[in-house]
């Protein structure tokens, strides 16, 4: 009930100044911007409430208004390249799961710097961000993307166990430990051990990232197709399908689905897996290792999770770059979309309502200075909680919540500082030259991915028959096309 009387308050509040007319097309010059985003599971129930909060402040101050278009992660790359390709307006959106160097080649990214747009308009950006970070966003030269302030760094292998479960099998839980480091043998036997225990529970549910957050490969130019592998020790790029972790991975998740630890339909179901833990039926999945991801998981999930670790922390070379915010050729106006994403990078007020919503309504500040669920708030239906505050332009500037170290940002910078980092750490490949190839081998790997990096098909021939359609869709020229860049790159940085 509080929060529910304390939503109506908020709006009439707006409407009563005068913003929520604005919002609406009147009330003066104001031009209505379109963001765009993904959350895991849609769009928050309360995103019309920030939305009209976000308003107060940007309508007023910059004479924007903000439309949030929020989509799950399964709907969001379709969403966005439907609506750049019918010539929606959109005017700021994030490249994740997109593939940023592809958007460029089919042109469909402004020049950010073009007529002086970024030091112009976001000046603060670079300040806040850093020029390292932003020069790693460069393709062929060009800056078309903005690094969003995150953990560039991933602490590859791990996967998010529900600690009820490990109890559950005498597993002796290290409940002060962010990450419990331990070896793969030590992870398939926990599996072994909460299927025999929870026979009528998936153990394990792959998703779309799972093969490339468990590998030490580094994928250049953020797609799978021509590699470095050893965490990007080498300058030499091969083709991941060949690799001997490949065929090892795919060979492990044939070995779950065979002993029955992964769902017969986990490749169809479109629930994510943290609903399916909240939900009771699924007890562990991958996700990337991180100063703050316990707690993370844990506020996904409804539920305490421990988190594993198999393999070390790396910084692969488009991690900077991996989704980058961009201003697309649809927009109505570049400046003012730059002038608004700049606000979101350095107001924290705007930070904190598009990462946590509303103070008082959907979280409240402890004395500690942290925030938590706000009074009469349900954790598990709070409105507008959608844990992807890494994707958004700059967490930095965010409020940090309970459970984690109040110098949370603080760790995630040394944790990217120590980090492993690939020797083509800053490379950026300029897909141009392989259009068709990359549309054509993207087509083919699709048609097998799913069903060999979840475990339903016997690698020893599922692999050999999809390499072969990869190589005849012309996967063997982008990887020649990425070494050729590659090495022109590394003469050019002294590497």
């Amino acid at each position: 009930m509080k929060k529910k009387l304390l939503s109506v308050l908020v709006v009439l509040a707006l409407f009563v100044s005068g913003v929520g007319g604005a919002v609406a097309g009147g009330g003066g010059d104001v031009t209505e911007l379109v963001l765009m985003f993904m959350t895991w599971t849609g769009a928050p129930a309360d995103t019309q409430l920030v939305q009209d909060a976000i308003n107060a402040i940007t309508v007023e101050k910059l004479g924007i208004a903000v439309d949030l278009q929020i989509a799950d992660v399964g709907a969001y790359p379709q969403a966005v390249q439907l609506a750049l390709a019918g010539g929606e307006q959109v005017d700021i959106f994030t490249t994740i799961l997109l593939n940023y160097p592809s958007l460029i080649a089919q042109g469909y990214l402004v020049d950010l710097e073009e007529n002086g747009l970024l030091s112009t308009c976001g000046a603060g950006i670079v300040e806040a961000v850093g020029q390292e970070f932003i020069d790693a966003c460069r393709v062929s030269g060009t800056l078309y993307g903005l690094p969003n302030n995150r953990d560039m760094a991933q602490g590859r292998g791990c996967a998010a166990i529900a600690t009820e479960y490990l109890e559950g099998i005498g597993y002796d839980v290290p409940y002060d430990q962010e990450i419990v480091k331990i070896t793969l043998e030590e992870l398939n036997d926990i599996y072994a051990r909460l299927h025999e225990a929870y026979p009528h529970l998936e153990v394990y549910r792959p998703v779309r990232l799972s093969m490339s957050q468990f590998s030490n490969v580094d994928m250049l130019g953020g797609s799978e197709f021509g590699v470095l592998t050893d965490y990007g020790s080498s300058l030499d790029v091969v083709n991941l399908f060949e690799t001997d972790f490949y065929r090892a991975y795919c060979e492990r998740m044939y070995e779950y689905n065979q002993k029955g630890y992964i769902s017969l339909d986990a490749a169809t179901d479109t629930t994510t897996v943290t609903e399916l833990v909240k939900a009771g039926t699924l007890m562990s999945y991958t996700t990337g290792g991180k100063p703050g991801i316990k707690q993370q998981e844990t506020n996904m999930c409804g539920r305490p999770m421990t988190i594993f670790q198999t393999l070390d922390d790396y910084i692969s070379s488009a991690a900077v770059a991996s989704f980058p915010w961009t201003i697309p050729i649809n927009t109505v106006d570049a400046s003012k979309a730059m002038v608004l994403l700049n606000e979101f990078y350095t107001n924290p007020e705007l930070a904190n309502l598009l990462c946590w919503g509303i103070e008082g309504v959907h979280y409240q500040v402890l004395e500690s200075g942290l925030i938590d669920f706000a009074p009469g708030v349900d954790p598990s239906n709070s409105g507008y909680n959608h844990s992807v505050g890494w994707q958004l332009p700059n967490q930095y500037i965010t409020h940090v919540w309970n459970g984690n170290a109040p110098d949370l940002w603080e760790q995630i910078a040394v944790f990217n500082k120590d980090a492993q980092k690939s020797k083509a750490s800053g490379f950026s490949y300029d897909s141009t030259n392989t259009v068709t190839e990359l549309t054509a081998v993207q087509n083919a790997y699709d048609e097998y991915r799913y069903s060999l990096e979840y475990g339903y098909v016997d690698p020893a021939t599922g692999i050999p028959e999809m390499n072969s359609k990869l190589m005849s869709a012309g996967l063997q020229r982008i990887i020649d096309d990425k070494q050729a860049q590659l090495n022109e790159w590394a003469q050019a940085n002294g590497k």
